[in-house]
């Protein structure tokens, strides 16, 4: 054993408080665009769920040579078809959180995949910080999403 001076080793309370304080500002600066990510991909994921679920209604419209139903109900768009005389709901797609507002409509997809009518369907939260969507359905059935700005025909 040495005896004399012993030197302690550590952190002191103030080199503590400056780490804690820099952590705190780099937190503060990241926060901002961590929530911009979570609008973000909110956003992201409705659309392409949306799009997933008209693509599985386009399929069994095909797959059972028969027409099928989307159809809006308040925040709900439903793929009903007829299944031994009796409207039957085979899946619902339900707007994940409040603040992304999707502007459904009823459509019928034919047997042969083709839509009654064209849809346009914008996807979006009214937040200038985050992008908007458009989920473009022509009659023929091709569906793709692009952003808002862009118009589908």
């Amino acid at each position: 054993m040495i005896v004399g001076k012993s030197k302690e080793q550590g952190v002191t309370l103030i080199e503590l408080l400056i780490c804690v304080a820099l952590v705190a500002v780099l937190a503060s600066l990241a926060m901002p665009s961590v929530i911009t990510y979570v609008k973000q991909d909110r956003v992201d994921s409705n659309v392409h769920q949306l799009n997933s679920v008209y693509q599985y209604a386009r399929s069994e419209a095909v797959k059972r040579e028969q027409t099928v139903k989307l159809v809006k109900d308040n925040s709900n768009w439903h793929v009903t078809t007829v299944i031994a005389g009796q409207e039957t709901i085979l899946r619902t797609f339900t707007i994940e959180h409040q603040s992304v507002h999707i502007d459904l409509v009823d459509r019928e997809v034919r047997s042969t995949g083709e839509l009654n009518l064209m849809s346009n369907i914008l996807v979006g939260d009214n937040d200038s910080s985050t992008r908007d969507y458009r989920l473009c359905i022509l009659r023929s059935g091709q569906s793709w999403v692009s952003e808002a700005a862009e118009n589908c025909a």
